[in-house]
């Protein structure tokens, strides 16, 4: 897994400059009090009139029941709580290694009883025969039959089964680790859509107000213009900017809907809108300390380390040898008599004859040896890899934390700012108004002091959605989300 990048996706552009158009024309060195009026009156409306209501009613929800919902529904999440449970059924299955086996058979067969002298060793479709020996063939069949039981137990396996346990057992920690990791990524996931949607809903309400001050502004111009007070290319320039006022307010909508699909999609609840908590809009985190924690990650990259080595355990092994022991019965039943007379009736078809034996068993296959020294060296290798994988990701980790910290000591440095460049570009554009009454000032001084104020706001919405993204990206470094909701409370 790659290290959570931090991102904010809601960011400004050049789309708010909403009368840049009308500055390069409009330089008329005096106003009509009617027009100064208006704009006066459009300063007021612009900073009072709320935005208006959604037209689909969103449901609110905390972050704390977006991670819940988005833990019970994820199917990823459910798949990787089903590999938990096989690397479990993998563990069973190695202890069952342990247990002796026992296998019944029992055959009863009917066929001719020529027989030669001589060996043949048990290859492929080899099939020995029985019977006496005789001068010409003889196509005459008798019955046969056979049962067997035989057990096998291997007590002695020179660590082959303790290695074999420990592999099963190394599968179900990375299986584990897996799982942990990636409900640690979906919770990143589940409260960085959280965030941006919550941003995007901000930038939306910015961009109406732009959409109502502009339409305000078209409106008075137009009447102007109509009247012979403005040039009629002024109106012209109005409309423009209104049509660009509603275009990135459409543009804002767009990015909403895509967080709202996507929150959707993380949660498991498609086609449904949400409303965030605000309080990532109102409240700046507290500036806190990384807590001493393992990594998902980190942890996830130390379990694949342990299940290569007991991989590559479990084949060198391997190669030793086994002792077992073995114990067999056994009953025979022939249609051929001691005496070399032949029963060609069912007298073969159960046994007449039963054995028993008991054994040691010891299997070792010498030359098997350059084959597993070959196959271990390999999963060698891989388990380096991994261990330089796991110090790659340790680094990634420690600059992400160094990262994080900074931007969140940047991000309270522009939340203490914001109120103060909010505070500033409304009294500037109360004052170019003013001047612009007086017929000290251009309409260009009015429209830059407006795009001022409309940085301002956007600016103002988006600080302290900005520090709780840093705030994420600490979470993400430290490992442990627990330390993303500490950020609430004293």
């Amino acid at each position: 897994m790659r290290a959570f990048p931090a991102r904010i996706s809601v960011t400004t552009s050049s789309d708010s400059m909403l009368f840049s158009c009308l500055a390069a024309r409009w330089r008329q060195p005096l106003a009509t009090w009617h027009l100064t009026g208006a704009l006066l009156l459009l300063a007021m409306a612009g900073q009072a009139q709320p935005a208006p209501a959604p037209s689909a009613v969103a449901q609110p929800i905390s972050l704390t029941q977006a991670l819940e919902l988005a833990r019970r529904n994820a199917p990823h999440l459910q798949a990787k709580a089903y590999q938990v449970q096989a690397a479990e059924a993998d563990i069973t299955q190695a202890r069952t290694q342990r247990l002796p086996s026992v296998r019944l058979s029992g055959q009863v067969s009917y066929g001719s009883t020529n027989a030669v002298a001589g060996t043949i060793l048990p290859i492929g479709t080899v099939i020995p025969s029985n019977g006496t020996l005789a001068g010409v063939n003889s196509y005459n069949a008798v019955f046969g039959s056979m049962g067997t039981a035989l057990a096998e137990w291997s007590p002695v396996t020179f660590g082959q089964y303790p290695a074999q346990l420990a592999r099963a057992e190394a599968a179900r920690g990375y299986a584990q680790a897996d799982a942990d990791n990636e409900w640690f990524t979906q919770q990143l996931r589940v409260a960085q859509t959280y965030l941006d949607l919550l941003a995007t809903q901000s930038l939306r309400r910015v961009r109406e107000q732009d959409v109502r001050r502009v339409g305000t502004l078209e409106k008075t111009i137009t009447r102007l213009a109509l009247n012979g007070l403005r040039p009629g290319v002024d109106s012209t320039l109005a409309r423009a900017a209104e049509a660009q006022a509603r275009l990135a307010l459409i543009a804002a909508r767009e990015q909403e809907a895509d967080r709202q699909a996507r929150l959707s999609t993380l949660l498991g609840q498609p086609g449904r809108r949400w409303q965030p908590d605000t309080v990532y809009n109102a409240r700046l985190p507290l500036a806190l300390a990384l807590p001493p924690a393992t990594h998902p990650t980190l942890g996830l990259q130390q379990r694949a380390v342990e299940l290569g080595q007991a991989r590559e355990t479990s084949i060198r092994r391997s190669y030793r040898p086994r002792l077992s022991l073995l114990g067999a019965t056994w009953g025979r039943g022939s249609g051929i008599g001691y005496n070399g007379q032949t029963d060609y009736g069912l007298g073969g078809a159960a046994p007449t004859r039963f054995n028993y034996a008991l054994g040691v068993g010891l299997v070792f296959d010498v030359l098997d040896w350059p084959r597993l020294r070959a196959q271990a060296r390999a999963e060698n290798l891989r388990t380096q890899g991994l261990q330089a994988e796991y110090r790659q990701q340790q680094l990634e980790l420690s600059n992400q934390a160094t990262l994080a910290e900074q931007r969140l000591a940047l991000a309270a440095d522009r939340a203490r700012q914001a109120p103060v460049q909010l505070a500033a570009s409304r009294q500037a554009y109360r004052q170019k108004l003013a001047l612009y009454d007086a017929g000290l000032a251009t309409v260009v001084d009015v429209t830059q002091a407006l795009y001022a104020l409309q940085q301002a706001e956007q600016d103002q919405v988006l600080t302290a959605n900005a520090a709780w993204q840093a705030v994420l990206l600490q979470t993400a470094a430290a490992g442990d989300f627990s330390f993303f909701f500490t950020h609430l409370t004293p």
